[in-house]
């Protein structure tokens, strides 16, 4: 009985695996632009997750250091099947990255004077701010939205683009806003 359950679940990590390989193949421009195929692979496709543990996940993701695409296939992995399911989840989004780094290492100096690969990157990066501004989308909808949340949002284009302040001061102050008033708002709903 024993031995029939480990080749299912070995086979459960190799499919894992191979959606993320999958999803690390067909994805350039890093791990923000990873998410929302990601999310259609594993919770519009696969239904491995519901959209609201995947935006959790999301949220944690990014707050976790390391790349976020990483730091996500690892949780998902650990929900979907413990320690292994991270290990092979990892590998899965990682390998494509490595397999192109290296390719892309041997032939680089040919690479950068061909005019259709300079051309192809171009669209790549106009493609990725699409799915970029998709992702944003999504989460705003998702979000209690309320006039906090306008008011750190415009807090933060302020510093990050007139100010011009380090992200990691925007990501902390904004934490801070996030403590100061909503941990107030809390306090007030719970003695009433």
């Amino acid at each position: 009985m024993k031995s029939s359950k480990k080749p299912k679940k070995l086979i459960r990590l190799l499919k894992l695996a191979g959606i993320f390989f999958y999803i690390g193949l067909f994805t350039l421009g890093g791990g923000y632009a990873m998410v929302p195929l990601m999310k259609q692979e594993i919770v519009e496709k696969r239904k491995l997750l519901d959209a609201d543990t995947f935006y959790e996940i999301f949220a944690i993701s990014q707050v976790t250091p390391g790349p976020i695409a990483v730091n996500m296939a690892t949780f998902i992995g650990y929900k979907e099947s413990g320690i292994l399911g991270s290990v092979f989840t990892t590998t899965g989004v990682v390998l494509p990255s490595l397999i192109i780094i290296i390719l892309i290492s041997l032939y680089f100096t040919d690479a950068v004077k061909n005019i259709f690969v300079h051309r192809f990157f171009m669209g790549v990066l106009t493609g990725v701010v699409a799915e970029i501004a998709y992702l944003t989308l999504d989460v705003w909808k998702r979000s209690n939205v309320d006039t906090f949340y306008v008011i750190v949002f415009v807090l933060s284009l302020i510093e990050i683009f007139v100010i011009k302040l380090n992200p990691i001061y925007v990501i902390l102050i904004g934490g801070a806003l996030g403590v100061i008033f909503k941990t107030k708002e809390y306090m007030n709903e719970r003695t009433h």
